[in-house]
């Protein structure tokens, strides 16, 4: 069986743990992107994910024998990838006698009425008001995750545990974010009462909010994660696939994922404690992504430019691009642009489209995911390219119907 394949078996827990509920990841694709490695021959080198987000991919590539180099511009990205990427062992927590006995210090900790629980908590969990308090958190998660940050910063700054210690924390403690949030996955608003209408997340965002020890994996080699600017990282490294996956939409992930920013830099940006319609302060969303980290793929007139100038600069044997039919960049387009670095080959798959929930139903009920392989050491070929457009549009037309929104 291939390598990509085992990789991607049930059970891996290094593959799974603690994997941040992510709009656009792509756990259930591994295997998808698998076939697409496969296709290139290569079962070790170096593996570039440029935008590498809850680092799932990343994590694939490190158990299928690649050394991974994870880059993603938002602080989470990096937090996260610090820890499940680049640390290879669970460093040692000598001055509190292993990572689990420090796992149990910070559990054990009592909740902080600090910055998270004044300002993105009601201060009463049983009679929350909806117009003027925010409902991100339980208040006690919200004490919680404040007393668990504030340890690991005046830990890391007394030098206490050292940086590689901090962040592998950190990164549990986001992941402890996201899993007890009162959200549907993103942080731009939060749900009118626990749980929604449906209340069908009613256990994870009562649940007291624990964290735990990362799993790790070691790969024996020196991976290494970046926080950069896609763009201008690709012309600099030298590897042997660069995966992108770009954002597919509108929605600028600095927004998206405020909160975990927030908690992954520990900063405190200043913001009303309660709502005020007059100023449109509802989900209070940091703003330093606006001049720092906003994308040109979540813009409509820019992304297939943007792309084309990518994978012009990468350098790198080959480039494997994630994308989907939904995304912003006409899937015809992309590939004429993918087309102009090399010689292109595809994989695909039909996906069923994601929705907030089940009482709100898509008018479409599947996209086709697929990954453009373009090997760069071979000259751009018409026909190649030809053959994956007209391969796309027999995929699209074979595609499920769209499902009636009487159905």
């Amino acid at each position: 069986m291939p390598r990509g394949q085992r990789a991607a078996a049930p059970g891996n827990a290094y593959l799974t743990d603690q994997l941040i509920p992510y709009i656009g990841n792509k756990r259930k694709l591994l295997g998808l992107i698998g076939q697409a490695v496969e296709m290139t021959g290569l079962s070790g080198g170096t593996f570039l994910d440029l935008f590498a987000g809850s680092g799932v991919v990343g994590r694939f590539a490190k158990l299928s024998g690649f050394r991974v180099i994870a880059n993603d511009w938002e602080p989470y990205a990096r937090i996260i990838n610090s820890a499940y990427i680049s640390t290879n062992r669970t460093p040692p927590f000598e001055r509190f006698g292993g990572a689990q006995a420090f796992c149990e210090h910070l559990n054990a900790l009592p909740g902080v009425r600090g910055y998270i629980a004044r300002h993105y908590c009601p201060a009463d969990d049983e009679a929350p008001d909806i117009r003027t308090e925010r409902m991100f958190f339980t208040q006690a998660n919200g004490r919680r995750l404040d007393a668990i940050r504030e340890e690991l910063c005046s830990l890391r700054e007394d030098g206490a545990i050292s940086q590689c210690e901090h962040d592998l924390f950190v990164a549990a403690l986001i992941f402890g974010t996201s899993w007890c949030s009162n959200t549907s996955g993103v942080f731009k608003g939060f749900h009118r009462g626990w749980g929604g209408a449906t209340q069908t997340a009613w256990y994870r965002i009562r649940e007291p909010l624990q964290i735990r020890v990362p799993r790790l994996y070691d790969n024996g080699q020196d991976n290494l994660t970046l926080q950069e600017d896609a763009a201008l990282l690709a012309p600099r490294l030298d590897c042997d696939i660069a995966y992108l996956d770009p954002p597919y939409n509108q929605h600028q992930y600095g927004a998206n994922y405020h909160l975990l920013n927030t908690v992954a830099l520990w900063d405190k940006p200043g913001i009303p404690e309660s709502i005020s319609p007059q100023r449109g302060d509802k989900a209070a969303i940091r703003r330093d992504w606006r001049e720092a980290r906003r994308s040109a793929f979540c813009v409509r007139a820019l992304a297939a430019g943007e792309m084309e100038r990518l994978a012009g600069s990468l350098r790198a044997r080959w480039i494997l691009v994630s994308y989907s039919t939904d995304g912003l960049i006409p899937a015809e387009e992309l590939v004429r642009a993918l087309h102009r670095a090399g010689r292109l080959s595809w994989v695909h798959r039909p996906y069923k489209r994601y929705r907030v929930s089940s009482q709100r139903p898509s008018p479409r009920s599947h996209t086709i995911e697929f990954v453009l392989v373009v090997e760069t050491a071979a000259a751009p070929d018409t026909r190649s390219r030809d053959r994956v457009l007209r391969a796309l549009a027999s995929a699209a037309s074979a595609a499920p119907r769209p499902v009636s929104m009487k159905e």
